[in-house]
């Protein structure tokens, strides 16, 4: 596989992130040349890759800047866009669909003989390169609480394992040389015993994912009065972000060290700092990608189950599931989403601190109101299990079950149970036995329409078809994983024939299959559990008795 061409159309943290799937990618074909196709405006973070050959950027300011000022033609828009397309048209071995928007996907059809996501037909209906692609495209964009986030669904997608063994990103010698003796000297300068420096990133690029500006206040303060941390104020080099750091500075009881790092330092800042605590932004990305801790604040739309951090070492912080609203808009933020920044406090990020990286094993979480998660691995990729605080027993089971329902539909495996489903039984068993209700409703509505279509009887099976597209609009998220499956297969063949239609429906029968194959495993995992309760409460019964 020699050259590649990875087209992302995404913002900065989406390109720090692919770092990690280009890392995989020189791990399994180091002699390929990778070569990306990004926005003009996000090429800084480009050209902190590795294991780039050529960074291709279209201009997307100026070509819109053309179509919507009428002065213009619409054709210097298309000449614009016009150069991009020649400079990229040579013969790619593969092309990676990594935003599946639709320019990316279009260009994807024009370029590609084998590529990795989606393309388009010559009718416009979508083409997936395998089913991990229906997952991105079609599974996860309509799931509240994704059971996968999108890293592993680009490395399924591409049929990678991945691996971070390739320097993904430029570090320079220079900027690490400077760095480390500037963080000497801090460390040194301060009369404190062996301390931690706690990088801060002040700002986030929509409002409602930030802490409000007293907690950020009280925070500081107290890193700065402890003898065991050093707060580090992280900053962009632009003027907004430069006065809002000093504006915070003139509020602290004692000012706390600012650095200007552009993305091409960034590197060699964030590995001098022992812990980073950041909203959802991109310098996670970077922060992963060097193994650095961090403590990620999830707040706003910020949808972590997609794309937060992926270090084992580092935890989440966010207000409980159910409270979050995880609908992205550019300028318009929803009451829930405005007081979700408000649920983390000061008080909140020094306790996983102390609990997590300062060994202080005794730290107690006294805000009811907040979840704490840590990404760990299993047979998927990375699993964002909820180790502290709220925990929404629904939520966290239709997480697992969906994530299991996935892997064992595409790859026929099973996955370990996280210890979810043992957390509370009684639940756990209520869930059940109303989800095994919702799939024999779903078993009916399928088998009518398989029924009509063995039939031969058009008018019918569009009558149950749209019976059952009825249904599942109100169905839960685990439940409609099916029907989610059903709809992207056949809203992309052109004039579906009955026995096609037929044919679909047959492979949704045997997705619920699936589901009612799972419910029957959990449920024995139940009683088995509740049978090993029974049998510790009557040797501990017996045993007692002896001993009076």
């Amino acid at each position: 596989m020699k050259d590649i061409l990875i087209i992302n159309f995404k913002r900065h943290g989406d390109i720090f992130q692919m770092g990690r799937l280009i890392s995989s990618l020189k791990y399994k074909h180091p002699d390929s040349n990778i070569s990306i196709l990004i926005n003009k405006e996000f090429e800084t973070s480009a050209q902190t890759l590795g294991g780039i050959k050529q960074i291709f950027t279209l201009d997307r300011k100026r070509i819109v800047s053309y179509k919507k000022n009428k002065i213009y033609s619409d054709g210097f828009a298309l000449d614009e866009f016009g150069k991009t397309i020649k400079e990229i048209n040579k013969g790619w071995n593969l092309v990676i669909n990594y935003s599946n928007d639709r320019i990316s996907t279009s260009l994807t059809s024009y370029l590609a003989k084998e590529y990795k996501g989606i393309k388009f037909d010559t009718h416009c209906n979508v083409n997936y390169s395998n089913e991990w692609s229906i997952v991105f495209n079609d599974i996860l964009t309509q799931q509240k609480y994704t059971p996968i986030n999108f890293n592993d669904t680009y490395h399924k997608m591409c049929c990678l394992k991945e691996n971070n063994s390739f320097n993904s990103l430029n570090v320079s010698n220079e900027y690490n040389k400077v760095c480390h003796q500037n963080f000497l000297k801090m460390r040194k300068s301060e009369s404190k015993n062996n301390p931690k420096i706690i990088g801060l990133q002040l700002t986030a690029s929509n409002l409602s994912k930030m802490i409000e500006r007293s907690e950020l206040i009280k925070l500081i303060n107290e890193l700065n009065n402890r003898v065991d941390t050093i707060p580090l104020l992280l900053i962009a080099p632009t003027s907004e972000e430069r006065n809002f750091a000093n504006k915070i500075n003139s509020e602290l009881d004692k000012k706390a060290v600012t650095i200007e790092a552009p993305f091409t330092a960034l590197p060699s800042v964030l590995i001098n700092c022992d812990i980073l605590v950041t909203p959802d932004t991109a310098i996670k990305h970077v922060a992963d990608i060097l193994d650095v801790p961090l403590i990620e604040l999830s707040m706003g739309p910020s949808p972590f189950l997609k794309q937060g951090t992926v270090n084992p070492e580092s935890i989440i912080m966010t207000p409980r599931l159910k409270d979050r609203d995880f609908t992205y808009t550019a300028s318009v933020h929803t009451e829930k989403q405005v007081r979700s920044n408000e649920v983390i406090k000061a008080n909140d990020i020094i306790y996983g601190l102390e609990k997590y990286y300062l060994g202080f094993t005794d730290a107690k979480l006294e805000n009811k109101e907040i979840s704490v998660y840590r990404p760990e691995n299993d047979e998927v990729g990375t699993f964002y299990k909820n180790i502290e605080g709220r925990f929404d027993a629904e939520i966290e089971i239709s997480r697992y079950l969906s994530r299991d329902f996935i892997l064992r539909k595409i790859e026929r495996k099973s996955l370990s149970s996280h210890g979810i489903i043992e957390s509370n039984l009684n639940f756990t068993s209520n869930w059940l036995e109303q989800t095994q209700g919702e799939l024999i409703k779903s078993s009916r509505h399928v088998l009518a329409a398989i029924k009509t279509a063995l039939a031969k009887d058009s008018q019918k099976l569009n009558e149950k078809l749209l019976e059952m597209n009825r249904y599942i609009t109100s169905a839960s998220d685990y439940c409609s994983l099916p029907f989610l499956f059903y709809k992207a297969k056949i809203s992309n063949i052109d004039n579906p024939t009955i026995e096609e239609i037929e044919n679909t429906l047959i492979g949704l029968k045997n997705d619920l299959q699936i589901q009612f194959e799972q419910v029957k495993e959990v449920s024995n995992l139940i009683r088995e559990n509740r049978s090993k309760i029974r049998t510790e409460s009557a040797k501990d019964f017996i045993h007692e008795s002896r001993s009076e």
